[in-house]
C-alpha cells in the first residue's frame, strides 16, 4: 500500500514539473514576442491591446508591407499564446489545486528572471495577481 502511495506522489510530482516546464516554455515565447513588439504585459492596457488588436493598414512600400505582415503575425501569435496560457492556468488550478498552481506559476516566472528576462515582460505576474490576489508567496510570507 505504501508503495502505491509513493508511486502516486511521484506521478503527481512529475506531472507538476511537466506543467511547470510547459508554462515556462510558453511564457518565454510570450516574453520574446512582447519584447519584439515593444510591449510590457504587466500593464493592463498592453494586454488589452494584444487581445483586441486589429491589423495595421496595408502600405504601398513592399518592405514596409513585409514588416507589417511580420508584426501582424507576431500580434496574432502573441494573442493566441496568451489565450492558451489563460486556459492552461485554469486547467492547472482545476487539476492541481490553488497552492500548487500558484507555486508552479511563480516558479515559471522565476525561471524567466533567471534566464535574463525583465520581470513582468511576459504578464505572468499580472496573471498571478488576478488569480490569487496580493497574498505573499510562501517564500516571502512573514511568519
Amino acid at each position: 500500500m505504501q508503495a502505491l502511495t509513493e508511486l502516486a506522489l511521484e506521478q503527481h510530482a512529475h506531472e507538476a514539473l511537466r506543467r511547470e516546464s510547459t508554462v515556462t516554455d510558453l511564457t518565454m515565447r510570450i516574453a520574446r514576442l512582447a519584447i519584439a513588439l515593444g510591449l510590457q504585459l504587466d500593464q493592463e492596457q498592453d494586454v488589452h491591446r494584444v487581445l483586441h488588436h486589429t491589423e495595421a493598414p496595408a502600405s504601398g512600400d513592399e518592405m514596409a508591407h513585409r514588416v507589417l505582415h511580420l508584426r501582424a503575425r507576431a500580434w496574432t501569435e502573441l494573442r493566441g499564446l496568451l489565450v492558451l496560457r489563460y486556459e492552461l492556468e485554469r486547467h492547472l488550478i482545476e487539476d492541481m489545486g490553488i497552492l500548487l498552481s500558484r507555486r508552479i506559476l511563480e516558479d515559471a516566472e522565476l525561471h524567466l528572471t533567471i534566464a535574463g528576462f525583465k520581470p513582468g515582460i511576459d504578464g505572468l505576474h499580472l496573471d498571478i495577481h488576478h488569480l490569487f490576489g496580493d497574498q505573499a508567496s510562501p517564500d516571502t510570507a512573514q511568519g
